[in-house]
């Protein structure tokens, strides 16, 4: 991701889009938390007195080696607001089910079809999110274009991702960005985890790049 440049800009205000370090660990967080929908505090709220499913998000984007990890993510940084965009990816084909379940095997298990509902060989556009004063100027779509620009330069030809079906804005999001429809992974109503349908694969496929963008 060190190759990725500085080329995209939202109209109101200047970001910086750039590789996370492990200090944005907190940030990055909150965004990917906001981004799973619900799925984050599924998995590990109440797990540990007093700690929250952003504090452990928060540990793992801060450490080297997970699919969590800061060097898996891009963010879009503002001078006056911090972090307000990130997008984590990583290899489909790196993500073990087994690293997860030594935690949380229960819990890890009600969402098992979607861990194993992956397009192998593609890289994982895992989480994307953008804080709320900063939808709807571009950002979103300059941190997946960002991530094509990776995905391309790692040498994979497809961009996929998991979204809840009953999630029609970000579905039809998606879509206008190029992405189909792979298949449904389907869950069990869970109480605590709010939605409904299962979890759509989607798949986007990658043109051959023509240059290389890189972030500073």
């Amino acid at each position: 991701m060190d190759k990725i440049s500085r080329e995209f800009s939202p109209s109101d205000e200047q970001l910086v889009y750039r590789p996370a370090v492990p200090d944005d660990n907190r940030a990055i967080a909150d965004l990917i938390c906001q981004a799973g929908g619900g799925l984050y505090e599924f998995l590990f709220d109440d797990l540990i007195p007093f700690v929250t499913a952003s504090d452990i998000v928060a540990a793992g984007v801060g450490m080297s080696g997970g699919p969590l990890s800061y060097e898996n993510c891009l963010v879009a940084s503002s001078a006056s607001a911090g972090i307000v965009g990130v997008a984590n990816f990583f290899p489909a084909d790196s993500l073990a089910e087994e690293t997860f379940l030594s935690l949380v095997s229960d819990r890890f298990d009600h969402i098992g079809p979607m861990l194993r509902l992956r397009d192998r060989g593609s890289m994982f556009l895992n989480a994307i999110a953008v804080a709320g004063n900063y939808r709807g100027n571009g950002v979103g779509t300059h941190l997946i274009a960002l991530t094509e620009a990776a995905s391309q330069e790692a040498g994979l030809s497809r961009l996929s991702l998991h979204v809840w079906v009953d999630n029609v804005a970000a579905i039809r999001l998606y879509k206008r960005h190029g992405f189909v429809e792979v298949g449904i992974a389907e869950l069990a109503v869970a109480p605590r985890l709010p939605h409904r349908g299962g979890s759509l694969l989607m798949r986007k496929i990658l043109p051959t790049p023509s240059r290389r963008i890189a972030v500073a």
